[in-house]
């Protein structure tokens, strides 16, 4: 009797689907679970495709149906109504349906989620990995376009179905022998068949927890020993491809520390320490060109503050200088009066802000400044001049009046005489100052 293919409906062919589904991901999740929580290593790529191997490969090969198909009493069969073989089979269902795609990004996935939990990694190479990804993302677009084009075609065959050369009808494709000697040999036949699909079922399920558990046995490891080299590991990487890292530096040095490590902690801290100084000579020297071509503030800032966290003031104070130029205004050399005073460098402070004051009288703050470090110098006589002009300029300026305050205690007040004169000479700045305007 000639076998002719009658395409099952659809609506069965997705149900059928759906309950294959679940299974497998159940059936997944179980083979990269148990391992995991018991000896602490997964194997995603393992455990997928040992299930379809063991779920869909080997019962379409024997049985032509799956669990889903014989719930659904659905079969996939060839052109004469024989079950696919099995190289078919194994394209069909892996690559065809998509699922080692699918099984290798899960891989993948699950490999960057350990890593950023420092927990482990993929061992792939880089570029492998990313070929590979790239590779099975568009394999698995084209499967699920695949899935659909059944929907335009009269005999609803999925592009998997197409390649493998398969069917999907309603079972049974070809009913059983009807002479009785015949039945009993198919019958026969089928049991052992059964038998020996249990007894690989069986090997393959042991399988899929002896690999890790070998794995695992092979090096002596308890699960949470092997998170903890994983995680140490994990980090050890990441602060080699960036040693100037300070939070992989701590994290790094705490594990080692944990361990008692202390001869790694000093290597730790040497490497980070080299890799500072190599980031900051190169970041120095780009902030330098930057500053010689443009010229702008906020650059001579960030140069400045980069030397001044490596205790080079005085290279900090020659940065400041070169942004000044030639011909710095009063508030500028006043600013930098400032910054050499705050910087411990007082005699040079006095200079600048003296030469401040001598270009504008009346630059915000410059006798203040200027007062405080003549105070700090022991020139108290000058340093009282100078905040008399200041409060002459500010009598609310608190740090001018309690400077003033200290000075007269050493020398005593200025005289009414020379106060008097203090005064003239700035009424005369302000008026040269109001006819300059």
């Amino acid at each position: 009797m000639n076998f002719v293919p009658v395409p099952a409906p659809l609506s069965k062919r997705v149900i059928a689907g759906l309950l294959d589904a679940a299974f497998v991901v159940v059936l997944s999740g179980i083979s990269f679970a148990v391992p995991m929580l018991t000896r602490g290593i997964g194997l995603p790529m393992w455990g997928v495709l040992a299930v379809m191997v063991g779920y869909a490969v080997v019962p379409l090969a024997f049985l032509k149906r799956t669990l889903g198909l014989h719930i659904m009493g659905l079969e996939v069969v060839g052109k004469e109504g024989h079950a696919i073989d099995l190289g078919n089979l194994l394209f069909r269902e892996l690559v065809g349906r998509g699922v080692f795609p699918a099984a290798w990004l899960f891989t993948i996935i699950s490999s960057v989620i350990a890593r950023s939990f420092g927990i482990g990694g993929s061992a792939t190479p880089a570029l492998l990995a990313g070929v590979m990804t790239v590779a099975c993302a568009a394999a698995l677009c084209i499967s699920a376009i695949g899935h659909v084009i059944a929907l335009g075609r009269p005999d609803q065959r999925t592009l998997a179905d197409l390649l493998a050369r398969s069917f999907v009808v309603e079972g049974p494709s070809l009913p059983p022998p009807s002479d009785l000697e015949e039945f009993d040999e198919w019958k026969a036949h089928r049991n052992k068949v059964l038998t020996r699909i249990v007894i690989f079922e069986l090997v393959l399920m042991s399988s899929v927890l002896a690999l890790p558990w070998f794995l695992s046995s092979s090096s002596g490891e308890s699960p949470q020993m092997k998170v903890a080299r994983l995680k140490l590991e994990s980090l050890q990487a990441k602060f080699e491809a960036d040693p100037g890292s300070e939070s992989l530096a701590v994290a790094l040095q705490r594990e080692y520390f944990a361990r008692g490590r202390e001869d790694d902690v000093k290597q730790l801290l040497e490497k980070h320490r080299r890799a500072l100084s190599l980031k900051e000579a190169s970041r120095e020297q780009a902030l330098r060109d930057q500053l010689a071509l443009t010229h702008e503030r906020s650059t001579a800032e960030t140069l400045i503050a980069l030397l001044e966290r490596q205790d080079r003031v005085d290279d900090a104070i020659e940065v400041y200088r070169e942004w000044l130029g030639p011909t710095p205004t009063a508030s500028a050399l006043n600013g930098f009066g400032n910054y050499l005073a705050t910087n411990g460098r007082t005699e040079l402070a006095v200079v600048e802000l003296q030469r401040a004051l001598s270009m504008n009288p009346l630059v915000a703050l410059g006798h203040t400044l200027l007062g405080v470090c003549l105070q700090r110098l022991g020139r108290f006589e000058e340093a009282r001049e100078q905040l008399e002009l200041a409060l002459l300029d500010d009598p609310q300026d608190e740090d001018a009046e309690d400077a003033l305050r200290a000075v007269e205690g050493k020398i005593g007040r200025l005289p009414g005489a020379e106060k008097l004169a203090l005064q003239r000479r700035f009424d005369a700045w302000r008026r040269d100052a109001g006819n300059s305007e």
